[in-house]
């Protein structure tokens, strides 16, 4: 956990959900699409750096053909070698980026290469029906949602959409956090008591102090998403407000998500709020959410210290 300060996302809300693409979902999108990129006969495959090197190592691992990257400098609008070696002339090239965008990176690369007499296919792992190029592979992003990437995990949030794209600091400085609420910044009655006496049980959380140890965040302003009902927002609002916590506030929508599923409440309020990283008080909750949502940053706050978690779901696989 880091101690400095976390910037707090600005007003303007990113347009469209992320959609994750860990690294299995990546290789899964790359494999798809092998059998026929083989009966094309390509001699080798280009990589756009950085987005497209991932991808790129495993489609020319996949084809056992040599790898190539290139590099573009977007204010100069100029794609050059970023490696030393080059494709022999007239070769066929799979061009490869993680995504086909509004901006001017592929075409630019793709005209490069051409240029260089090249025959050239492009493949992306995503795009959508505003990119300046649609690739020859991939796939088509559904209606408001943006592909996430684990090399640009923090390109999602609010902070990194006011840049327009031109950052000016270091990209993990435009992460956003969110924190569960009762404990963390509080301590975590019972679930018996409110099942005895849900009005008591209440009253006693709502007199609670903060936890004497609590995350070197941010605290005053970050955003909270809790498994807490709706019903409940007035009472958990004024103790936020009474303690200093005034972040934006997600509940959990009875009429959506019963106790039972608070984690895909959970989940949906970290999408919804472009959230990159998220602490979680229940080691449960954590593994189920790091499950859902493995191009985050995962933590189980045992509270007193953060604790990573990186979880996969193993389907019909022996152990």
């Amino acid at each position: 956990m880091r101690s400095n300060r976390i910037p707090t996302d600005p007003p303007m809300m990113a347009a469209r959900l992320p959609l994750p693409y860990d690294y299995t979902r990546v290789e899964a999108a790359v494999l798809a699409y092998v059998p026929r990129w083989r009966a094309s006969g390509f001699d080798a495959v280009v990589a756009i750096a950085r987005g497209g090197l991932i991808p790129g190592v495993m489609a020319a691992a996949a084809l056992d053909v040599p790898l190539f990257a290139m590099s573009y400098a977007r204010s100069e609008r100029r794609a050059s070698w970023r490696t030393i070696a080059q494709p022999p002339p007239a070769s066929r090239l799979l061009l490869v980026e993680d995504i086909a965008g509004r901006g001017t990176t592929l075409a630019d690369c793709l005209a490069f290469l051409r240029r260089a007499g090249h025959e050239v296919a492009v493949f992306t792992l995503a795009y959508d029906t505003e990119s300046r190029i649609h690739p020859d592979y991939g796939q088509e992003m559904p209606p408001g949602r943006a592909a996430w990437f684990p090399w640009e995990r923090e390109s999602v949030t609010n902070a990194f959409a006011a840049t327009g794209n031109q950052p000016d600091r270091p990209l993990s400085e435009y992460a956003s956090w969110a924190i569960d609420l009762d404990g963390v910044l509080l301590r975590d009655l019972p679930a018996a008591d409110y099942a005895h006496d849900l009005d008591a049980t209440l009253l006693r959380r709502d007199a609670l102090e903060p936890r004497a140890m609590l995350p070197k965040l941010e605290l005053g302003r970050i955003a909270i998403v809790t498994g807490r009902p709706e019903c409940d927002r007035a009472r958990t609002r004024a103790w936020l407000d009474r303690h200093g916590f005034r972040g934006p506030l997600a509940m959990r929508d009875p009429e959506r998500h019963d106790p039972a599923h608070v984690t895909a409440s959970k989940v949906e309020a970290i999408l919804a709020g472009h959230h990159t990283h998220f602490l979680e008080s229940s080691p449960t909750q954590a593994i189920a959410i790091a499950t859902r949502l493995q191009v985050a940053r995962i933590f189980w706050w045992d509270g007193s210290r953060p604790i990573a978690i990186t979880a996969s779901a193993v389907d019909g696989t022996p152990i």
